[in-house]
């Protein structure tokens, strides 16, 4: 259930972290996008994950750990899976092996040089923009 202000707060929130550079167990694709659902609905379901790793192999450590094995099955299993045509502003998208959040006909991902190859964009610190069109699977937040 997402909160009375969540438009407010997601606005507030993406504008916060614009330029926020990516950061392994910090700040990568699926902590980025987990805590803008915080925000909208105010329960972290990343919490267990968030400060556990420090590194790409970090990351599938901790998600065979305490996840469901891989970021696509732990996903499914905080977030309930719709078509990406459906994604509505705040809700949460998949692209290329990252995470990201709905904001209209774009998503916003946390920067990082995998994803910009993936998606033909200049590479930049903070947050990279990906057209609806490229997404490949969504979840409602």
């Amino acid at each position: 259930m997402r909160l009375p202000d969540w438009e407010q707060r997601l606005g507030a929130f993406m504008a916060q972290n614009r330029d926020r550079p990516f950061e392994w167990g910090r700040w990568d694709c699926v902590l980025f996008a987990t805590a803008c659902a915080d925000e909208l609905t105010g329960t972290d379901e990343a919490a267990e994950f968030r400060g556990q790793y420090d590194s790409r192999k970090g990351s599938a450590a901790i998600l065979r750990e305490k996840g469901k094995g891989t970021l696509l099955r732990t996903m499914d299993a905080h977030f309930r899976r719709k078509k990406p045509g459906f994604a509505q502003r705040g809700d949460l998208v998949w692209f290329a092996g990252s995470v990201g959040v709905c904001v209209g006909a774009q998503a916003l991902f946390v920067g990082e040089e995998r994803l910009a190859e993936a998606a033909g964009v200049v590479m930049r610190e903070g947050l990279v923009s990906i057209p609806r069109a490229l997404w490949e699977k969504a979840w409602a937040v």
